[in-house]
Order: C-alpha cells, then structure tokens, then sequence
C-alpha cells in the first residue's frame, strides 16, 4: 500500500511538471499538510488540510511568496464542490463539443446511464467496473445534485450522468463493456 502511495504522488508531480506547474507537499506536525502549487504564469496557491478537516486556500501573487494576497476557509463540502468545479464535473462549457478533457493520456468523460445499461441499479462495487475496464466513476449527477467521487457502494440510476476517467484504451473498454455513449 505505502508503495503504491508512493507511485501515486511521483505520478501527481510527473503531470505538473508536463503541464510546467511547481507542486510541493508539506508535512505541517500537528497541523496536517500543506500543498504549493506554482502555476505557469508564476501564481502560487497553497492549500492547507487541517487534521480536523478544515481545508484553507491562499493566494500569492508572483512577485511575492511571502505574505498571501488573500486565504478562504472551507469545511469538507466547500472543498468539495470547488474540487468538483475546477475538476470540470460540475459544469462543463458548451462550446467543448466533445465534452472530454485531454490532458496527455487522461480523458473525463459523460455518460449517461439510460434504462437499458448493464449498469443500472448496480453498485459500483457490483459493476466492477475498475477491473473490467480500468476506468474510474469519479462523479455521478443526480438531477441537480452532484455526487463527488462517490462510495462503491453507491448505486448507479437511470437517468444519472457518470463522470469517468481513464486513458483512453480504458475509456473504450468502459463504453464497449457497459454499452453507454458520451453525453
């Protein structure tokens, strides 16, 4: 497990460093940790995750690392939703005529579940989906609400829009295996 937590956060600095981004994480003891991000254009944001679940986001102009030009405080949800909007699975411009996001080899994309699909009123966890595809249901939009990298117990309505990402010989594999189509 610890190797594969490894694997993970050198995989995480590899994309920033393909995308020219600056990530660094820090251990704050007693505190939680702490994640600088230096954007292309030499923005710094750094977010603070409390132990208690408290989550904190400063900004720093270029020119200066030192003091921030403004922090918020969000609780859990907060956090979650802005992760969702910046994520792109809260709302997706409707220009983008694909309604996918490459970044190198990673693909998001919406499917939507309809009555016919092999993976309606399944579980995640019973569609067993990660081993037959490889892909991943990071979000599922319910109506008007937004379920953010859901449990695998969840269960998969009709009618739900299914946030997935893979590369795309997984992406494929998900449409082919559960015979869904893009949104």
């Amino acid at each position: 497990m610890y190797i594969q937590e490894i694997k993970k956060k050198k995989d995480f600095q590899k994309l920033f460093k393909e995308v020219k981004m600056e990530f660094k994480e820090t251990e704050l003891p007693g505190v939680g940790k702490k994640f600088s991000v230096i954007t292309s254009k030499g923005d710094k944001i750094a977010v603070v995750v409390h132990l208690s679940g408290k989550k904190e986001l400063f900004y720093f102009e270029a020119d200066d690392y030192d003091e921030p030009v403004c922090d918020i405080e969000m609780n859990d949800e907060e956090a979650k939703q802005l992760g969702s909007i910046l994520m792109g699975t809260y709302f997706q411009p409707v220009q983008e005529e694909a309604k996918q996001l490459l970044l190198k080899n990673l693909i998001i994309e919406w499917v939507k579940v309809d009555e016919n699909s092999p993976l309606k009123d399944k579980s995640i966890k019973e569609a067993d989906i990660r081993r037959k595809s490889g892909a991943t249901i990071i979000s599922i939009i319910r109506g008007e609400n937004t379920i953010t990298n859901p449990l695998p117990d969840e269960i998969i309505r009709e009618g739900d829009v299914l946030i997935v990402v893979g590369n795309k010989e997984q992406i494929r594999k998900f449409m082919q295996e559960f015979n869904v189509i893009s949104k």
